[in-house]
């Protein structure tokens, strides 16, 4: 005999049963009707992508993106409520961003059903638009007193472009498309745009009891990322969007003048407060002290050679000097020494190929060979850039911007912007 609170269990069992649904364990089923693989499209486009959708039940939405070969999204997303069985969806891409280069990118079509997603991938081809130079934007030397940033277009018009309190340096980003700005003593550091989608950001100084609380400005051209130091002993880096993405401090007592990134490291040029020490003290990404290596010389700029060496261009005791820097191995060889000239500027061109303004002079000093080329003479600069998307040489020469020929050192044009120049900042589309 089958006792009641028994049967009582039994029925409760299946009536739970009964009113479970099955599992939904099969994804959307989705094809790609268009574009064609390979198609080829040109920066500005809209990529009309169609396709279709199903599911055995309902699909809830479907996204479509671009993609890049690390996954990441290059446009404006799409996403479609479907809300039914599925069917034939269009929609479209649009790419009309300079950023994106010429290469394979892939469409991804996402959908979901609520409980699974499915993925289907059509690979293109997008022609980006040519480098060019947008204009240039030049910023007087450091100063403590009011500075006016001014802005040279792509027809040579000069026009004042901002005015801040005070500067101590000055950098481009041309991804993000802003102009870098940082204070002195009471200005903030200023990410200010030049253009219509790109936004303003800023990073407030650590007091204003003295000069020098922002140093080191410099975008890197390895990873695009914004570099700079405070006075009270940080090094920051961020997106030019304004992400935080690095941390690290200084020597206890010192304070830092340079930064370049070396692959997997980041190198910064620091420089003892109350003695006359310098370091190059290298950091892993996540801001943790690797090397610690004494120098000698006066910096003028340190540039990325390798994922473990520098390149030091430096002055001591009135010699300009070129000076190879191996991180790994703690230690540093003079490769080139300028007799009785100190450099004055350095700008590069390629990994290789720098150009080095001396006393009177520039010439063109090539790594790979450690042979120099006079360039010109009779120019004393105080800042250089290389500009690619022209092939120029910007040089600065008191208050007079000067456009070389870096082939022939035949001097192109030449325009007075009424003030001193102590940094030259080409922007470019990208």
């Amino acid at each position: 005999m089958v006792r009641p609170h028994i049967w009582i269990g039994v029925l409760a069992l299946l009536v739970i049963s009964g009113c479970r649904k099955d599992k939904d364990g099969a994804a959307p089923s989705i094809s790609i009707l268009s574009p064609d693989q390979g198609t080829v499209f040109s920066i500005p486009d809209t990529i009309v992508v169609r396709f279709t959708v199903s599911d055995d039940r309902t699909v809830e939405s479907t996204v479509v993106q671009l993609i890049d070969a690390n996954g990441v999204s290059i446009a404006p997303s799409i996403n479609t409520s479907v809300g039914g069985p599925g069917g034939t969806i269009v929609n479209e891409l649009i790419i009309n961003s300079e950023r994106i280069l010429s290469g394979q990118y892939e469409i991804m079509v996402r959908a979901s059903d609520g409980t699974n997603d499915s993925r289907a991938f059509r690979t293109i081809q997008i022609q980006g638009t040519p480098l060019r130079l947008r204009s240039i934007f030049v910023a007087p030397p450091p100063t403590t007193a009011t500075a006016t940033i001014q802005r040279i277009d792509s027809t040579g018009q000069l026009s004042d472009w901002t005015t801040v309190q005070d500067l101590n340096g000055a950098a481009i980003d041309g991804y993000s498309q802003h102009v870098m700005l940082a204070g002195s003593q009471f200005a903030p550091f200023q990410a200010l745009p030049t253009d219509t989608w790109s936004y303003a950001w800023s990073y407030l100084p650590p007091a204003n009891d003295a000069p020098e609380q922002f140093t080191a400005l410099v975008v890197d051209p390895y990873d695009g990322r914004t570099y700079f130091a405070t006075r009270n002993g940080f090094i920051r880096g961020f997106t030019g969007e304004g992400a935080q993405r690095f941390t690290a401090q200084t020597l206890t007592g010192y304070r830092c003048y340079a930064v370049t990134v070396l692959g997997d490291r980041i190198a910064t040029w620091q420089r003892a407060i109350a003695q006359p020490e310098q370091r190059v003290v290298t950091y892993t990404v996540s801001g943790t002290i690797l090397d610690i290596l004494p120098v000698e010389q006066d910096l003028v700029e340190l540039f990325q050679w390798s994922n473990t060496s520098a390149h030091l261009f430096a002055n001591e005791f009135g010699h300009g000097k070129v000076i190879d820097i191996y991180i790994a191995t703690g230690g540093a060889q003079e490769i080139r020494v300028f007799q009785d000239e100190e450099i004055r500027a350095v700008a590069r061109m390629d990994p290789s190929t720098f150009y080095i303004a001396l006393q009177d002079r520039i010439v063109a000093y090539d790594h790979s060979t450690n042979t120099v080329v006079q360039l010109i003479t009779g120019v004393m600069a105080s800042a250089m850039a290389y500009e690619p998307a022209t092939g120029a040489l910007l040089v600065a020469q008191g208050n007079d911007l000067l456009t070389i020929d870096p082939r022939t050192g035949a001097l192109m044009t030449s325009i007075s912007t009424g003030a001193p120049i102590g940094s030259i900042l080409p922007l470019r589309n990208r």
